[in-house]
């Protein structure tokens, strides 16, 4: 029955736009309600206005017909959902009084009810007539009939018309990845569930509602009107629309909770009217609403994953992919979440010249960052970029935070989760950001829950989402350097850039570093074509070459798998005499059934030569037989030493340097209140699914021991 109405309304929609192309106003009149309202937005449009019922109808069609020339270059695609039938077009033409030309891509939304159309709204470009026929958008492509390329697809329920025309790819197609949860229509009780914790406010056409760059965001949520979005494109000049934020959705990203600055402005395009949570009241709407929460979570990361795609905000770095600090500038970026792009210093423009030149830079600047007009930054460090990017916050020194917990791996994000989920005041500190050594993973294959595996990285973005959700500080890039005992109270720790921070109590889970080989050469290769982690940055390096994997551990297996898709072979060198002790068989019975994987066992790796970068790779068995091949990228993946250099002095290690912890106690060290999970543990298995075990299970000797210590204070006290 549904079906049936909406094909009814699609046809008496498609009956009106042949009306008004015939000019056959009997027929609009018999097709339009008494009581109908036609908004059509634009500041100097000719049209512009709410026209009502058949008075405004007929005072539309005279003004089109009196001011304006207008053509449509191809005919319109009609969306049909409900009661409501969606039109994109194109329009082109000029308006008489000025004889200024233009260009628009609008789409109406209309309502029909009992066989009439009761509200017709429009939604183009406003930018389109001060541009005029500058213009450069792209008409709208929505998805056609595979069966029937004729025949338009009729939208599914839980879709919207936000989403025909506000999410576009570079070309200006439509991008359909599952857009109806990027820009979900919250619903009456959704709506009625955000009012307690929000002021209704009125905004004028054309205010800026979010400026790029602003941080402490307010959650709006559009009643009536709309907001746009946009940015500078990747060079710092053009303006470029990203995104329509329509009534009943909701203008926010990832940026609220990480308080990381905004990528774009915000501006109405009318009228509108908003609902606004305020920065301090957010956390505590998703805290009282949980399915709702859901929906504005998936929705925030969602339009992270657009950014990333798109570019949206990017900086842009200028150098060598292979450049060791080029790919620090990478990670860093890539465990941030944050758009970015690479330029290569030999790129060319359109037009042949160098594209240095257009960033106004020289090759002896490089590696540079480009990260606005008349900013950029010269051989910066991670530390340099983050701030720039505003990315660095300042750090209250008085401020007793709960829990402090040094390293952003699984077991550490697994802490910070726990603990603020518990209600523990949590910060943690990173020195590239979530991910730790299973951010380099390119597939884990075995952990509960996730049947068709998933990256490290992935993992570690997702509980950095759960963690934010429930008030977490993540700091990055900003690691701890010292932590003394400062009083009976609490710790002081000391980070690398000389800032101070207190804590109650503090969670070690700085995870490992990894471990090199011992031969002539091997330092100087690092970054320069020895890696120790097979993500997509390090897989782009190495397309259709030969590359060398060293290592017999799942992390070696998993990297073999992974970068045998895009190599031309994979030589994957394990100094034992097989896999049985230190693989997964899963892992072992693909990498034997795959044509591009040759494993080398009982064999090591004897040489690296090359210039500025490697070359040449040599490697031999214990027969004596040997290979030497022009190969420009290895992966080392022989396990890792812990990362406690730091901790030396003021924390027991055991003669390998890992944390010894206390047998009653299975987590905490030999200074009580400071604990150690993950890598960092001695006795710990070195799997991604224990570390975030231990990171679990770790905040309830946190709650012992901070119960404990509020104990001996007020019996102090009373004594």
């Amino acid at each position: 029955m549904k079906d049936e109405v909406t094909q009814e309304n699609l046809r008496i929609v498609k009956d009106f736009f042949a009306a008004i192309g015939g000019g056959d106003k009997q027929a609009l009149l018999a097709l339009v309600a008494e009581d109908m309202e036609w908004i059509i937005p634009g500041e100097d449009w000719p049209l512009a206005g709410t026209h009502r019922g058949h008075t405004g109808l007929a005072d539309v069609l005279q003004k089109a017909s009196k001011e304006v020339e207008m053509t449509y270059p191809k005919p319109p695609e009609f969306v049909a959902h409900g009661e409501r039938v969606f039109v994109v077009g194109v329009a082109t033409g000029k308006i008489k009084a000025t004889n200024k030309p233009f260009r628009d891509d609008w789409v109406f939304d209309i309502t029909v009810r009992n066989g009439k159309l009761t509200k017709i709204r429009e939604y183009i470009d406003t930018q389109a007539l001060a541009r005029a026929s500058e213009m450069a958008a792209s008409p709208l492509s929505l998805q056609k009939s595979p069966n029937d390329p004729s025949k338009t697809i009729h939208m599914a329920t839980e879709e919207s018309w936000a989403n025909i025309v506000s999410l576009r790819n570079p070309d200006g197609s439509l991008d359909s990845f599952r857009l109806e949860e990027t820009l979900p229509l919250l619903t009456d009780e959704q709506i009625k569930a955000i009012r307690p914790f929000a002021e209704e406010q009125e905004i004028p056409a054309g205010e800026l509602v979010l400026r790029k760059g602003q941080t402490e965001l307010d959650f709006l949520v559009v009643l009536k009107g709309a907001i746009e979005f946009s940015a500078a494109d990747s060079s710092g000049k053009e303006p470029t629309r990203i995104i329509l934020i329509p009534e009943r959705s909701f203008a926010s990203d990832l940026s609220l909770l990480t308080n990381t600055p905004l990528a774009a402005d915000g501006r109405t395009i009318e009228a509108t009217r908003i609902l606004r949570v305020r920065h301090t009241d957010f956390r505590r709407l998703l805290s009282a609403e949980p399915d709702l929460a859901t929906v504005i979570l998936r929705a925030f990361v969602l339009r992270q994953s657009y950014k990333l795609r798109h570019g949206v905000g990017a900086v842009v770095l200028i150098g060598k992919a292979i450049d060791p600090d080029i790919q620090k500038l990478r990670t860093f970026l890539s465990r941030s979440d944050y758009p970015h792009k690479l330029i290569e210093p030999d790129a060319k423009d359109q037009t042949g010249m160098p594209m240095l030149a257009s960033y106004e830079i020289s090759p002896s600047d490089i590696p540079a960052a480009f990260i606005r007009k008349g900013c950029v930054l010269k051989k910066p460090s991670v530390f340099e970029l983050a701030s720039e990017l505003g990315l660095v916050e300042n750090l209250p020194s008085d401020h007793v935070y709960d829990l402090a917990i040094a390293g952003s791996g699984p077991a550490g994000l697994a802490a910070a989760l726990s603990g603020a989920s518990e209600g523990l005041d949590t910060i943690v500190f990173d020195a590239l950001g979530p991910g730790g050594q299973a951010g380099s993973s390119s597939r884990i294959e075995n952990y509960l829950g996730f049947p068709t595996g998933l990256s490290g990285q992935e993992l570690a973005s997702r509980a950095a989402v759960q963690a934010l959700k429930f008030g977490v500080r993540l700091v990055s890039p900003r690691s701890v350097d010292r932590i003394v005992s400062a009083g009976e109270d609490f710790f002081e720790l000391t980070l690398r850039d000389g800032a101070r921070v207190l804590a109650k109590a503090v969670v070690l889970a700085t995870g490992a570093v990894y471990r090199a080989l011992d031969i002539p050469e091997y330092d100087r290769f690092i970054g320069h074509g020895i890696h120790h982690a097979a993500t997509l940055l390090e897989a782009q390096l190495c397309v259709g070459e030969d590359i060398v994997i060293v290592g017999g551990g799942n992390s070696a297996g998993q990297a073999a798998l992974y970068l045998s898709k895009t190599t031309a072979q994979v030589h994957l060198l394990v100094r034992q005499k097989d896999l049985l002790g230190t693989m997964s068989s899963y892992l072992i019975e693909r990498l034997q059934a795959s044509p591009k994987v040759r494993i080398y066992f009982d064999t090591d790796l004897t040489a690296l030569t090359g210039r500025e970068s490697l070359e040449t790779v040599e490697w031999r068995n214990a027969d004596g037989r040997s290979w030497t091949k022009p190969i420009r990228n290895i992966f080392v993946m022989i396990g890792a030493v812990p990362n406690t250099e730091w901790l030396k002095g003021c924390i027991e290690l055991d003669s390998n340097g890992y944390v010894v912890t206390n047998p009653m106690s299975p987590f905490e060290t030999s200074q009580p209140g400071v604990f150690a999970v993950g890598d960092v543990r001695a006795g710990s298995s070195k799997r991604v699914a224990a570390a975030v075990g231990e990171g679990s299970v770790v905040i309830q000797y946190v709650h012992h021991y901070l119960a404990r210590a509020d104990s001996v204070e007020a019996t102090k006290k009373a004594v």
